[in-house]
C-alpha cells in the first residue's frame, strides 16, 4: 500500500496507513501566531525569532497521522494569483501581489493616527515624575540643545540663540517613487543624505527641546493575515504620549516619538508597499515599546513594510 501525507503541524511526514496507531504521529494541536518578531506555537508555548528553527520544532503531542488536506492550504500557480472565497484566507506569496498605486498621493490629507496607552506605560511615566525634580513634560533649555524644526542645525547657547532667524521645512516629508522631498518646497532628490542635509526654505522662530535625536532605534513588523492588520513595534522605553506624534495619508507614514521619558526623540517616516485605513488604525504606547496597529485597505500579503520604487516596478 502506498505510503500518505501527515498534514499534521509539526508532522508532515509520510507514513503507512496500516500502522496509523493512536501514538504514531507527533504533532502540535494548537495553532501559532507571530508576536514580537517571535514564531510560537500557542500548544506548547515554543518560540523562535528563526522562521526554519520553529518551522523544525517537532510536535507536543501524540496522536494518528491525518491524511486529509487541510481546506486552507491552497496550491498557488506561478503565473497567477488564485483567491478562495474568503479574502482573509489569501496565502501571502511574494511576487504575485503588486504595490499600491501612487497616483495622486501628494494630494492626499495627513490624518493624525489614534493612541492608546497602557496601564504600565502611564505607572512607570508617574513613578519616573516622582523620582526627578524635572517634569518630563516641560521641555527644559539646556546649553547645546538642537533646534527641533526640520532642516535646522542650530544649537541652543542661551537667550540670544533666540534672535536668528531659523530656516526651516514647514512641510511634511515625501517619499514618492523614489524621489525624497519637503512638502513646502519640492526640492527632489533621489538621494537620502542629499535630501537630509537640504537647508530650510521658511524663516521662522526656533523650537528648542532638550531631546536628544536617535536616528537608529530597534524596529520590526508582522502582519496577521485574518485581521487584515499590520503590526509595526518600535522598541524604546519611557515614550511620552503628549509628545508623540503619528500621521498617514493611506500610503506615507510619519511617526514622530519622543521617549527616554522625554530626553530622546526619533522620527521614522515609512512609504508603505501597501494602503492603509488610517482612521481605522491606532497607536499603543506601552512601557518599553510603540506598537502601531496599520488596517490594510485590501486583504493581501505584503512582502515588505516599505515601497521599493525601482525594484517592485520590475516585479
Amino acid at each position: 500500500m502506498p505510503l500518505l501525507q501527515c498534514y499534521n503541524k509539526g508532522c508532515m511526514q509520510k507514513f503507512d496507513p496500516e500502522e496509523n496507531h493512536k501514538d504514531a504521529c507527533l504533532y502540535h494541536p494548537g495553532p501559532h501566531y507571530f508576536h514580537d518578531a517571535y514564531k510560537i506555537w500557542e500548544c506548547c508555548n515554543r518560540k523562535s525569532t528563526d522562521f526554519n528553527t520553529w518551522l523544525s520544532y517537532k510536535g507536543c503531542t501524540k496522536g494518528s497521522h491525518n491524511p486529509e488536506k487541510p481546506a486552507d492550504i491552497l496550491k498557488v500557480s506561478a503565473v497567477k494569483e488564485i483567491r478562495p472565497e474568503n479574502p482573509e484566507d489569501v496565502i501571502v506569496w511574494n511576487g504575485l501581489n503588486k504595490p499600491a498605486e501612487r497616483n495622486g498621493v501628494e494630494a492626499r490629507k495627513m490624518i493624525g493616527l489614534k493612541m492608546e496607552t497602557t496601564d504600565a506605560a502611564r505607572k512607570s511615566i508617574d513613578a519616573f515624575k516622582q523620582t526627578t525634580s524635572a517634569d518630563p513634560t516641560d521641555g527644559v533649555l539646556v546649553s547645546g540643545a538642537k533646534c527641533k524644526n526640520s532642516g535646522c542645525n542650530d544649537t541652543y547657547n542661551g537667550p540670544e540663540s533666540n534672535s536668528i532667524p531659523c530656516m526651516h521645512h514647514p512641510g511634511t516629508a515625501v517619499f514618492h517613487e523614489g524621489m525624497k522631498y519637503w512638502s513646502c518646497c519640492e526640492r527632489k532628490t533621489s538621494d537620502f543624505s542629499n535630501f537630509l542635509d537640504q537647508s530650510g526654505c521658511t524663516k521662522g522662530q526656533h523650537n528648542w527641546c532638550k531631546n536628544e535625536r536617535v536616528d537608529k532605534i530597534r524596529e520590526d513588523f508582522f502582519q496577521d493575515t485574518r485581521s487584515g492588520q499590520i503590526h509595526v513595534n518600535i522598541y524604546c522605553k519611557g515614550a511620552l504620549p503628549d509628545q508623540c506624534k503619528f500621521e498617514s495619508n493611506g500610503l506615507y507614514l510619519q511617526a514622530t516619538v519622543v521617549h527616554g521619558f522625554g530626553n530622546k526623540e526619533t522620527v521614522l517616516n515609512y512609504d508603505l508597499w501597501g494602503e492603509i485605513e488610517a482612521d481605522k488604525s491606532k497607536v499603543v504606547i506601552g512601557e518599553r515599546k510603540v506598537e502601531m496597529v496599520l488596517s490594510k485597505k485590501e486583504p493581501i500579503g505584503w512582502p515588505r513594510l516599505t515601497y521599493n520604487a525601482e525594484g517592485d516596478k520590475k516585479e
